[in-house]
C-alpha cells in the first residue's frame, strides 16, 4: 500500500469568490472549474505544490 506522503507535491486549485473568500479546494482542476460556475464572478486559483520553495527576495 502506498504511503500518504505521495500526494503532498500535488497542485491544489481553489475557487475564490468575488469577495476573495476561498469556497472550495481540490487537487482536480476540472472539478474546481465546475464548482466555480456555481459562484458568479469567481475564479479558479492554482496554489503551488506543498513542498515547493519560493525564491527569496
Amino acid at each position: 500500500m502506498a504511503c500518504s506522503c505521495q500526494n503532498k507535491n500535488r497542485e491544489t486549485h481553489e475557487v475564490v469568490t468575488e469577495a476573495g473568500k476561498v469556497v472550495f479546494t481540490s487537487s482536480s482542476k476540472p472539478t474546481a472549474e465546475a464548482v466555480s460556475k456555481r459562484y458568479p464572478n469567481s475564479e479558479v486559483r492554482t496554489k503551488p505544490k506543498a513542498g515547493a520553495q519560493t525564491a527569496a527576495k
